[in-house]
């Protein structure tokens, strides 16, 4: 039976291109046992793959939740959560430093004080945080913050005795710091010079602008290292003290301006 054969002819329709296959008999007739022995061999192999694939994704499924809950184990929640807590707190000082001085409140949620807090919400807590701290930043980095020279301050914002007669009082609208002739002042924030040469009884004096309405003014100087139109870094050195103008002796006058007004620069001495 294995040796017999069978011819197979294929007509073309066409009448050319007519074949002829031989084909063991025993195919033509055991051919469904045959499809059937091969696709119980391909789902037996199929079947096998799919376990094989099963265990090694479960494996590493396991491995991957053992080291999560490892992780979480590790993690003092308690303390996670003070922590942002205590951010918190940081921020709200921030923003209370800001709104004082009627610069730009920043709206924010207590992401860190919710109630149900878990390991899940670090990633989203982190990014808010993240987010919210660069913007914070950016506005920050143009609020006049600190002095802008070491020197002793002599005189403060607000009526004092007029020091050129000894007698009577007057206004003075800035502070003043002790220094000597040469002594470098800096800016007290980013921002873009609006004016720098003489100006009245200021003597040699810069002007910059910082955005949000803000302005600081430095006098007397006795040499001016920026000009008008410059972009100035916070710390960037902008002239030097002197007594040029209506000066007693070598100091700085800095001065604040808050939407065209004049205010007490102490208030932003310091971030409190």
């Amino acid at each position: 039976m294995f040796k017999k054969t069978t011819s197979v002819h294929f007509i073309n329709a066409e009448g050319n291109g007519n074949r002829i296959m031989v084909i063991p008999t025993f195919v033509l007739l055991y051919w469904k046992k045959f499809i059937f022995v091969i696709g119980g061999v391909l789902s037996v192999l199929l079947l096998v793959l799919g376990v094989f694939i099963y265990q090694k994704t479960s494996e590493i499924y396991k491995e991957e939740l053992h080291r999560a809950n490892y992780i979480k184990s590790k993690i003092d929640m308690q303390k996670l959560q003070e922590s942002f807590q205590s951010i918190n707190q940081s921020m709200l000082k921030i923003n209370g430093f800001m709104q004082e001085r009627g610069l730009q409140k920043f709206s924010m949620k207590n992401v860190g004080g919710e109630e149900g807090f878990d390991i899940q919400d670090v990633n989203e807590v982190s990014s808010f945080y993240v987010g919210y701290i660069k913007e914070i930043e950016n506005a920050i980095t143009n609020v006049p913050l600190g002095k802008p020279h070491h020197g002793e301050i002599t005189s403060h914002f607000g009526t004092r005795e007029n020091p050129f007669s000894g007698g009577g009082a007057e206004t003075h609208s800035g502070m003043d710091f002790r220094g000597n002739t040469g002594d470098p002042v800096k800016s007290t924030a980013h921002g873009k010079v609006s004016f720098a040469g003489v100006k009245g009884g200021y003597g040699n004096c810069v002007i910059i602008d910082h955005g949000y309405n803000l302005q600081t003014l430095y006098g007397h100087f006795s040499q001016i290292k920026v000009k008008a139109g410059q972009e100035v870094q916070s710390g960037e050195v902008i002239g030097a003290v002197g007594s040029t103008g209506r000066s007693t002796g070598p100091h700085l006058h800095y001065e604040v301006h808050f939407k065209g007004e004049r205010i007490n620069p102490e208030l932003y001495l310091n971030f409190k």
